[in-house]
């Protein structure tokens, strides 16, 4: 099993409790402005299903999908409906057959070099102008943290993370950064083309 995955599995309900309260509200509102009323979201690399349940209150049918059966444990406690272990580089969905990606702190446990497979396969899942949002730590280089348990994290710059969104399918139309627990974090909206 992958490191990541079994320190994910490890922590899942102190992480639960230590990040359920996080509001990402402009990253919320900047992606459900580009949907429909019951938009279908597929929340990739959904944890202990906070944003799950944040999008739900906004009306949007949302499917969870983490690869920690630990952390897909405390998202059935507290958010429960459709879950499901997956693997953001293989996407156990249809072709287009959701209207929206929720990418919230996940490609960053990604080797650089499988994110943009990764992405082509969340494209090829969606339906057309519709958008992604993806959040990762700004830096260089990838490693392994060992605070927790071991986990392995890829750092972007905002220029290589819009190259890569576009060789990918998709058209970045908004970026900002934010300041999060000593972290700077790249946010980005695009849309599949």
């Amino acid at each position: 099993m992958n490191p990541t995955i079994r320190t994910y599995d490890h922590i899942a309900s102190q992480f639960a409790e230590r990040t359920w309260d996080i509001r990402l509200d402009r990253a919320l509102d900047a992606f459900a402005h580009r949907l429909n009323a019951n938009a279908r979201v597929l929340d990739l690399g959904c944890g202990p299903g906070r944003d799950v349940a944040r999008l739900r209150q906004r009306g949007f049918c949302v499917i969870g999908a983490d690869l920690s059966m630990g952390m897909l444990g405390q998202a059935r406690q507290r958010v429960g409906g459709a879950l499901m272990c997956g693997d953001m580089r293989q996407i156990a969905l249809p072709n287009a057959s959701v209207d929206g990606v929720w990418l919230c702190a996940s490609l960053l446990h990604l080797p650089r070099e499988d994110a943009p497979g990764a992405l082509a396969e969340m494209r090829r899942v969606m339906t057309t102008n519709r958008p992604l949002y993806i959040g990762v730590q700004m830096g260089e280089g990838e490693k392994w943290i060992e605070d927790e348990g071991a986990r392995f994290f890829t750092y972007y710059q905002p220029d290589e993370l819009i190259q890569i969104l576009g060789s990918a399918g998709f058209d970045v139309i908004e970026t900002w950064t934010t300041n999060d627990f000593s972290k700077k974090w790249i946010n980005a909206i695009a849309l599949a083309r």
